[in-house]
């Protein structure tokens, strides 16, 4: 599984899971710490090599706190001028520095397409690119990257022991630990080449990368400079182009599906957030506190776990100078498996998810940052383009909307944008045409503010979702903000009630079908996933269609299914999954969305109420004639972990509703 690629497969899952039960491999080691001067900004210049039409130098130099890590930097190419901006193009979780590299600006013709160190060399930028610490360089993985050298493996003493130093272990991008890694490479590459231009500065990545890609955002926003190192150059971040990314790691990682966004209550009040397009753990400026922990994303959580320590290996507690705090990542991720009760009453969680939830929240996600407020009373607003993808279940497009969103709410004129297409981890296509275009407008974006982030009125555009994948720029759509992408609404009233036990849906073959991960049935493309089975209930979960829809609607935004619900008294929790379904005339069933809600009765849920569940949205078009299936379950597995049936209530639904946000101008109820 790679995040880096956007895209992971079953026979990458199985090899992963092979892993797990072998050696672990080790971390990077380093003594000492502070190391940095003339030699290691010389370091950056001394071993250079041509690759094609572009000169890259490499080195493995002591990061901050004596880390070695291992980096590239690519020159200008000649006739760009004196004076060079620099881009910082960050990799993936489990790859290295060689996925933004290419020797030509076409690279894979998508993701990368003129969106790589040679398109930025030819366009007169420094690109710095660097194996993040924790992680081994294994080499170039396409035939367009240059065979630039590696640093030295990452190593613990003893080999293969448990017990790692502090420092160059994976730290999950630790807001005080790889984001200063970032900053003191760049630093020192403006040390070593006088010519770059201090107050130019970019960073782009995607996945692992895009969301250190808004940390580093939020940390200029929060500072005169983003980087302020005694003895290098001080320098300022303009632009951050993040690429399928998360905001909220917690809530990426284990959604609740409560709603977000800045709730307007005064201290020590409860979290009343009311946007399902600012989905989140809780609220700007907190340590992500509010709203319940969620259901874990099993398939997901289990495979970037697996590839972490197949490439490298996870801090398992150290407490190095600089940390936030302890991160022992093999515990945390065995106390969600053991699942909940996740605390008890009055909204305290136990200890260790207490943990999970501050260190995922306020230590590794942009949206907690207190800089964001600092930014704007100082004048300070980085520009941001954010791209997030639509089938994309591991950081859904909430990931970008609540970001943009919440600057939108601070300054209204923060230069902040968001595109969305059928594009990042699976089940995206990513679509050549989709990418092209988005690396065409990011190209335009990064332009436009790299001298400095310029106020404006912002978009957010959206590419369709299409199962041969053929959507184009052409396609495009653009709105003031995720919700004005909708005209109108569709609702549809489905019949009778359901019954949903703890192990509702657990026999669903639907479930494996349509996971990211381990999913297998597909139709033209990894995005359109179909149903194993008819249309009628399975497992003891409830699924009801629509009547043929009289004309064609195009589906564009995030959406919600909602019912009335009355849950087992004395229970602590439950869970709600829900799947949205287009039925063609022949009975083939394609997934369009789904959705997941947890129930916390310790003091954030009622036992009785209505509830909505967020779903993840999709920019597709229902054709007339076609039918609109709703699955619930409290059973989703792989995608989800499956509820503690022993402390999970039965959920009994009524007045079921699913409502769709459309691009048609009026409002629609049917049944």
């Amino acid at each position: 599984m790679r995040m880096a690629s956007g895209r992971i497969t079953l026979a990458v899952s199985v090899v992963l899971l092979a892993v797990l039960s072998g050696a672990v491999p080790t971390a990077a080691l380093a003594s000492g710490a502070g190391l940095s001067g003339p030699t290691d900004a010389e370091e950056l210049r001394a071993n250079c090599a041509e690759y094609g039409d572009i000169t890259v130098c490499s080195a493995q130099v002591p990061s901050f706190d004596g880390s070695p890590l291992d980096v590239d930097v690519t020159r200008p190419m000649p006739g760009t001028g004196d004076r060079h901006p620099m881009i910082v193009l960050l990799h993936g979780f489990g790859n290295d520095k060689h996925e933004w590299e290419s020797t030509s600006d076409v690279a894979d013709g998508a993701d990368k397409y003129h969106w790589n160190n040679h398109w930025f060399a030819r366009h007169g930028y420094y690109v710095v690119t660097y194996t993040a610490r924790g992680f081994r360089d294994n080499g170039p993985r396409a035939s367009y990257q240059p065979a630039t050298p590696a640093g030295e493996a990452p190593t613990c003493l003893p080999p293969g022991g448990s017990a790692c130093p502090p420092t160059g272990t994976i730290r999950v991008k630790n807001k005080d630990v790889e984001i200063r890694d970032t900053q003191w490479l760049a630093s020192l590459a403006a040390l070593a080449y006088p010519d770059v231009n201090p107050d130019q500065v970019a960073v782009s990545g995607g996945s692992y990368g895009g969301g250190e890609s808004w940390l580093q955002a939020a940390a200029q926003a929060g500072s005169e400079y983003w980087s302020d190192f005694p003895g290098l150059p001080r320098l300022r971040l303009q632009v951050a182009v993040p690429k399928y990314p998360w905001t909220d790691l917690a809530y990426s990682l284990m959604p609740n599906g409560h709603p977000g966004g800045p709730s307007g209550a005064a201290p020590g009040e409860p979290y009343r957030g009311t946007d399902e397009y600012s989905s989140s753990q809780g609220e700007p400026d907190s340590l992500g506190v509010g709203n319940p922990i969620g259901v874990a994303k099993t398939s997901y959580i289990g495979g970037l776990y697996g590839l972490g320590t197949a490439n490298g290996v996870f801090d398992e507690g150290s407490l190095s100078p600089q940390s936030n705090g302890p991160e022992p990542f093999t515990a945390w991720l065995g106390r969600v498996n053991a699942g909940e009760p996740y605390g008890g009453s009055g909204r305290v969680d136990d200890p260790m998810m207490a943990q999970v939830r501050t260190a995922f929240s306020a230590w590794h996600s942009a949206y907690y940052q207190p800089g964001w407020r600092i930014g704007r009373n100082a004048g300070r607003e980085p520009a941001v383009l954010s791209v997030s993808g639509w089938t994309d279940d591991l950081f859904p497009p909430v990931e970008s909307f609540r970001m943009f969103t919440y600057l939108k709410s601070l300054d209204r004129d923060w230069p902040v944008a968001v595109m969305v297409g059928d594009v990042g981890h699976s089940r995206a296509q990513n679509p050549p045409t989709v990418w092209q275009a988005i690396n065409q407008g990011a190209w335009t974006f990064l332009q436009a503010n790299i001298a400095g982030g310029r106020p404006a009125r912002t978009a957010v555009s959206s590419y369709p979702t299409r199962c041969e994948g053929t959507a184009t720029a052409a396609d495009a759509i653009s709105a003031p903000s995720p919700a004005a992408l909708a005209n109108g609404r569709l609702i549809v009233e489905y019949q009778g009630e359901a019954l949903l036990p703890a192990t509702a849906g657990a026999s669903d073959p639907d479930g494996p079908a349509t996971d990211a991960v381990a999913g297998g049935n597909t139709a033209s493309g990894p995005a359109c996933r179909m149903s194993a089975r008819l249309a009628t209930p399975t497992g003891g979960g409830y699924t009801s269609l629509s009547r043929p829809l009289p004309a064609g609607q195009t589906f564009v935004g995030v959406g919600h299914v909602q019912a009335r619900y009355a849950a087992t008294p004395g229970a602590a929790g439950a869970v709600l999954i829900a799947r949205v379904w287009d039925v063609s005339p022949d009975g083939t069933a394609v997934l369009v969305t789904r959705g997941v809600y947890r129930f916390d009765f310790n003091g954030y849920d009622a036992h009785s109420g209505i509830v909505q569940v967020p779903l993840y949205g999709n920019h597709w078009t229902f054709a007339a004639g076609h039918r609109i299936r709703l699955d619930l379950a409290q059973v989703d597995h792989p995608t989800y972990r499956a509820p503690n049936a022993a402390v999970t209530a039965t959920l009994d639904l009524s007045a079921t509703r699913l409502v769709l946000p459309v691009r048609q101008d009026a409002e629609i109820t049917m049944q």
